[in-house]
């Protein structure tokens, strides 16, 4: 029956093509298949476990995940033995931080795996999902494992070195992922942008040279927070040793006030330090609390620079060089109280004029946390140009 329907479908589309125009054709054939399978109305020729599994790949890919959960899900509901449909589904329970679900549907993938895509996509789950978890003390030589096998697969394949590459840089091994992330430049395919991203992250954090663990694991970060920037401050500035040498702060015994939301926090001593300096943009809130996992903004970064560089200097806060025009007039008013800071840290290249330049918004950007060390190590070059 079915195969006599898509014959007549072929002998419309043949004969009949400048007659009835592609959308009616489109109509027929819809009609005509939705007859054969009703349980499923309306039907598509897209509603097929491939075309979702490819649908949730994508989707994957752009981090959406609630939307390529429904796809994968759609996949196996049509087949079951959907290897790509079960190592979706793993990547998303991954990203909930279900780790054992999300071994367990890649384990489930590898026993239904028959082409090399689909293998290929497994061990670069795997080795995500090793990255990701990092539960394991192995989980390194595990993920190295997993890469080897998928470029046994596809000595090309991109996504192999990118996500080494990722891995590298979770394991504090830079000048390795460097190298991953160029070889991703170098085959100019699937995963070029996100390379290239993460390779300028590289060199910014190879230049700065991290004095420790703490520091480079901030550099990592996404977002900076108020507490990793008083870290970042205290560990690469080591800005209380610099103001006591200079007079600025003599240092106190103990805490002016009980600062009661930092009490368990990681960088408890970095951030009560930095409050007992007393940096600009770094203060507590009226209510006494310092609010440590607030973000940090690119305008909020350059006030607290700015005013290290004024204490330093000595010289008010017009410590920059630009006349009266400046490269940011559109996204920072003239009358802006945080105008002269930015001005400041831009024009003495401490930080980039760009980040404040792109839009009205780019000054209220949160900071990377690569951005956020570059600019603590070029506000150090120049202090000492300064002096």
């Amino acid at each position: 029956m079915m195969r006599l329907q898509l014959k007549y479908i072929h002998a419309i589309m043949k004969f009949h093509r400048s007659i009835i125009p592609p959308v009616m054709v489109g109509i027929v054939i819809m009609g005509a298949l939705s007859c054969v399978a009703p349980d499923r109305t309306p039907l598509s020729f897209l509603d097929t476990s491939e075309h979702h599994t490819y649908t949730g790949m994508v989707l994957l890919k752009q981090d959406k995940f609630s939307d390529a959960e429904r796809e994968f899900s759609l996949a196996l509901r049509l087949n079951k033995k959907s290897a790509l449909g079960h190592a979706g589904m793993a990547m998303i329970n991954a990203n909930r931080g279900d780790f054992g679900k999300a071994f367990e549907c890649l384990d489930k993938a590898a026993e239904l795996v028959r082409r090399d895509r689909e293998r290929l996509f497994v061990h670069i789950s795997k080795l995500r999902l090793y990255t990701m978890s990092r539960y394991q003390d192995d989980w390194m030589s595990r993920a190295e494992g997993e890469f080897v096998k998928a470029l046994a697969v596809d000595p090309r394949s991109s996504a192999a070195y990118y996500f080494m590459g990722l891995a590298r840089m979770a394991n504090h091994e830079f000048q390795k992922a460097g190298m991953l992330f160029i070889r991703v430049l170098d085959l100019d395919d699937e995963y070029l942008d996100h390379a290239d991203r993460e390779w300028k992250r590289v060199k910014k954090i190879l230049i700065v040279n991290p004095s420790s663990e703490l520091v480079e694991e901030v550099a990592l970060a996404e977002r900076v927070t108020r507490g990793q920037a008083a870290l970042l401050l205290i560990e690469e500035l080591r800005l209380d040793d610099l103001y006591r040498g200079l007079g600025i702060y003599v240092g106190s015994s103990a805490q002016a006030q009980e600062i009661t939301d930092i009490k368990n926090h990681r960088y408890v001593r970095e951030i009560e330090r930095i409050v007992e300096i007393g940096v600009e943009g770094l203060n507590l809130y009226p209510d006494g609390k310092f609010y440590p996992n607030d973000i940090v903004t690119r305008l909020n970064l350059a006030v607290a620079l700015h005013d290290v560089l004024v204490r330093v200097l000595g010289r008010g806060e017009d410590v920059y060089d630009y006349g009266d025009d400046s490269p940011f007039f559109d996204s920072i008013d003239c009358d802006h109280p945080y105008r002269k800071a930015v001005m400041a840290v831009t024009s003495r290249d401490i930080m980039s004029p760009e980040m404040f330049a792109e839009s009205r918004l780019a000054p209220y950007s949160p900071m990377s946390g690569a951005d956020a060390l570059m600019a603590i190590h070029n506000l150090r070059g120049a202090l000492l140009i300064g002096f």
